[in-house]
This record gives structure tokens, C-alpha cells and sequence, in this order.
């Protein structure tokens, strides 16, 4: 008895460490920030929305910082690719959407699945590009414009 007891517990373990890592493993696939532009509990902080949305809705959501775009490469062309190699959103579904900023070229951009153009629209994109991200940037607000752009974005996804 004993034994099946210990066995127990080792297996508990082992289900407990894999659910870490496959949680942090999402935690890196949501936010992916190369320019450590964010505290890690800012990261934290966006990644638990992300993943609760995605919860929700079933709608993929990544924000990715780099340090630079490469090549003077099309900003929204490279994030859409990025998006693309990083599978966000579901094939079937084409519910995907990254936020890309590139933090020295001063580049942002919002790359949408197929699905999600049709809610999500380059209007709106462009409106929370302009009105809502580069204000708070130039007020070095980053984190709070972030945070004001995914609940934006969740609301109009979710209430068309």
C-alpha cells in the first residue's frame, strides 16, 4: 500500500511540473517581447489576458516586441508573417491576431487572421494604431496602451 501510495504522489508531481511548464510555455507564445520592453509582471499581466480571452472566445491573440524590423522590411507584411510561422489563431477558424512593435524603428502594426479582418478591420487597426498606442508611446505609457488596445480589441471581437 505504501508503494501505490508513493507511486501516486511521484505521478501527481509529474501532472503538477507538466501543467507548469505547458502554462508558461503559453505565457512565452502570447507575449513575446525580444526588447524587453516590459517588467516581467507587465508580461504576466497581459499574457493572463490574452489566455483568459482565448478561454473565452477561442480567438488567439500574441503581442510581439522586437528590437528592430529586418531588412527596412513592410511592417505589417513582417507581422503577418510572424504571425503566420507562430500559427497564431486556429487553421479552421483564421481567428488570429498579433500586435507587432518594433521598438528603434518605432514601428507598430496588427496583423489579423482572415476571420478576424472581418470584425477586427484595418479601420479599426489603424484607429487603435493611432489613437490609442501612439499616444500612449509618446507619453512612454507603453504597458497601459497595450493594455487599452486588448480591451478594445476584445470588446469590438467580441461585440461586433
Amino acid at each position: 500500500m505504501k508503494q501505490f501510495t508513493l507511486l501516486l504522489f511521484f505521478l501527481a508531481l509529474l501532472s503538477c511540473k507538466s501543467q507548469t511548464q505547458n502554462s508558461s510555455q503559453q505565457h512565452a507564445l502570447v507575449v513575446i517581447d525580444e526588447a524587453n520592453f516590459f517588467t516581467q509582471s507587465q508580461t504576466d499581466s497581459i499574457s493572463k489576458i490574452i489566455l483568459d480571452f482565448e478561454k473565452q472566445t477561442t480567438n488567439q491573440i500574441c503581442v510581439y516586441i522586437k528590437d528592430s524590423i529586418p531588412n527596412q522590411e513592410n511592417t505589417l507584411t513582417y507581422a503577418t508573417k510572424l504571425a503566420n510561422n507562430l500559427g497564431v489563431g486556429q487553421a479552421e477558424k483564421n481567428n488570429g491576431l498579433l500586435l507587432l512593435i518594433s521598438k528603434h524603428d518605432r514601428q507598430i502594426a496588427i496583423a489579423t487572421g482572415t476571420e478576424t479582418e472581418k470584425v477586427i478591420t484595418d479601420i479599426i487597426c489603424y484607429d487603435l494604431i493611432e489613437n490609442i498606442l501612439v499616444p500612449s508611446f509618446k507619453e512612454e505609457r507603453y504597458f497601459e496602451g497595450v493594455l487599452q488596445v486588448l480591451d478594445s480589441v476584445k470588446v469590438k471581437w467580441v461585440n461586433p
